[in-house]
């Protein structure tokens, strides 16, 4: 969380209520919290489909499958094979480098506060 609110600033994305601003404000704010968290992606994980395929195939959920990786939506009856839609791919990190952190660090600070001093 550190990472995507120091190079995102995704937690004051969030946290900031979105009624008072235009969609154009909104947007031009997300595309910036976009590039700082795909930053954070792409440096420090790697990252795969948990099921191949595009949103919308066909696919087969077979004997055996792992609930945490694949998730039924709607009714399933009887035992897998099962057969559906494919809503959503999945992820899954096959590599994560994060940094270390120096002892002592309180690791419940996501971010810093700042202060400009002379102002």
């Amino acid at each position: 969380m550190a990472l995507l609110q120091r190079e995102g600033r995704l937690v004051d994305f969030l946290r900031e209520p979105l009624d008072g601003f235009s969609d154009a404000d909104i947007g031009a704010a997300a595309r910036d919290v976009h590039r700082g968290c795909r930053k954070v992606l792409e440096q420090h994980l790697t990252l795969e489909p948990v099921m191949p395929g595009a949103e919308e195939d066909k696919v087969t959920v077979p004997k055996g499958f792992d609930p945490a990786e694949v998730r039924l939506v709607g009714e399933a009856r009887g035992e897998a094979p099962y057969r559906g839609t494919l809503r959503h791919h999945g992820w899954r990190a096959t590599s994560v480098k994060l940094p270390t952190l120096t002892e002592g660090v309180d690791r419940a600070v996501l971010a810093p506060a700042e202060v400009e001093l002379g102002s």
